[in-house]
């Protein structure tokens, strides 16, 4: 009987160690929201967004941006003409409705400055209107066995392999503050097969009912937003998630 009463009031006294630190779990959890909430509330107010794609895609030119799409009905004939690039590209557009200094950060080879009209890497820009915004190009050329491949990998149902990548970071400078990151991403299958002719392939046709073959693109027009809260940007600690156990 004594052996009993000990099991049980060890059961007892364990429970309500249990209890006792899951209260302390969720107060920690509910300090963690209040502290993001304030974050959240002082955070800059930024809209990242994409621009349909250039279409009809653009053919590569050594002098820099390219100017003109490939010939109305242009046929590449494999192996010859397989090295022969396109461009896919869109517009990004960085709005901001803030009324301090801001940070932007172009992240990845892949984004293209375009103010006046020579191809290279956006540079980090710091805006620091009441309400504005920043435009960049998301930009790469591929060749056109490269975009084959993407086109047999979307028949197959495969990830295609080839993208126009990059990211958009902004922040206010807050030490204790937030840090929004968006990833972009463009990709498709803009050319195709040849109906009559094998090993030839063409750009994607316009649809009848959009009016253009933009369907052969994907891409987000409003890419999802990463948000970073931060301690201190300078040391690098961010605040952790709140964790709510059961």
């Amino acid at each position: 009987m004594s052996a009993i009463a000990t099991s049980a009031a060890l059961w007892v006294i364990a429970w309500q160690a249990i209890l006792t630190r899951k209260g302390i779990d969720i107060q920690a959890a509910v300090a963690l929201d209040s502290a993001r909430a304030r974050l959240d509330s002082q955070a800059p107010d930024v809209v990242v967004q994409l621009e349909d794609p250039c279409w009809p895609p653009l053919a590569w030119s050594h002098m820099g941006m390219p100017v003109s799409p490939w010939p109305h009905g242009y046929i590449w004939h494999f192996p010859e003409k397989e090295h022969e690039r396109i461009v896919l590209q869109a517009e990004v557009i960085v709005r901001h409705f803030h009324s301090g200094h801001l940070e932007v950060t172009f992240g990845g080879e892949d984004k293209v400055d375009d103010h006046d009209g020579r191809t290279r890497p956006a540079r980090s820009v710091l805006l620091a209107d009441e309400d504005g915004e920043h435009r960049v190009l998301l930009y790469r050329d591929f060749t056109i066995k490269e975009l084959a491949e993407n086109y047999r990998a979307q028949q197959d149902g495969r990830p295609l392999p080839h993208r126009v990548q990059g990211t958009i970071t902004v922040h206010d400078g807050r030490d204790n503050g937030v840090t929004d990151t968006w990833s972009l991403d463009l990709t498709g299958s803009p050319v195709q097969p040849h109906e009559s002719r094998d090993g030839a392939w063409i750009v994607v046709p316009d649809h009848l009912t959009d009016g253009s073959g933009l369907r052969a693109l994907a891409y987000e027009r409003r890419p999802a937003r990463r948000r970073t809260y931060w301690i201190s940007r300078q040391d690098g600690l961010e605040l952790p998630a709140p964790r709510y156990t059961s």
